[in-house]
């Protein structure tokens, strides 16, 4: 019986450690990209890229995706859902836009809980160096700390992963994608002065008539032909 007492004076340890972590945790992760801040932002700014270098994109290519609010900066939000549990199910929504320099999301993961991510973007030499920020709040109990631990790991091995991919997909782009145009409703051009004589025939240019009015307005004299 001496063994359970040791197994119950082994739980008992374990629980009072847990109090001894943090319930918030903190992580960042950060990768230079030769190409400068306008090139990075787009990708970061507008959720329709996002899988483009998601590091969770490739866990489940069969996951479900939606947007909503506006394409890109702040409100623009995506839910995902997926039965992959390394995926799972959840929404981020950009709360805040700089820029070239700063985007900041906050994730929901339902009962998971929620979180709170920063992409920060500083001009380095002729690139950028870009940081992926996390934080959220596991909760008091002794348990939900222990987790944080995992929690860190897998989120700080995800980041790497997806950072490096941007990386790769940034420095072999040619232009970045192209952010949405408003449309100013007038595409037609305006016609140029020489427009009635680039739509004349050679035989129409004969004196006389309304091309002879034309020459005596711009103060020429209309050419006389011989009989």
């Amino acid at each position: 019986m001496r063994w359970i007492l040791y197994i119950l004076i082994f739980l008992v340890l374990l629980v009072l450690a847990g109090f001894l972590f943090p319930r918030e945790i903190t992580l960042e992760r950060s990768v230079y990209i030769s190409k400068p801040p306008e090139a990075v932002f787009p990708y970061l700014n507008n959720f329709r890229n996002f899988n483009s270098w998601s590091p969770w994109y490739q866990m489940d290519p069969d996951t479900n995706y939606s947007y909503s609010g506006p394409e890109e900066g702040v409100g623009a939000m995506m839910s995902w859902r997926s039965d992959n549990p390394s995926v799972g199910s959840g929404s981020q929504t950009i709360t805040s836009s700089q820029p070239y320099s700063l985007v900041h999301t906050e994730l929901d993961f339902g009962e998971q809980g929620k979180a709170n991510a920063e992409f920060r973007l500083r001009p380095q030499g002729s690139g950028t160096n870009v940081t992926w920020w996390f934080n959220t709040d596991m909760g008091a109990g002794p348990i939900a700390r222990w987790m944080g631990l995992a929690v860190k790991q897998m989120v700080g091995k995800s980041y790497e992963t997806g950072l490096n991919k941007l990386k790769e997909v940034v420095e072999s782009a040619e232009a970045p994608p192209a952010e949405p145009q408003m449309d100013n409703g007038s595409d037609s051009e305006l016609p140029s002065d020489d427009d009635d004589v680039r739509g004349m025939e050679p035989g129409d240019m004969q004196p006389g008539g309304e091309q002879e009015e034309i020459l005596e307005q711009e103060g020429e004299e209309p050419i006389e032909e011989n009989p």
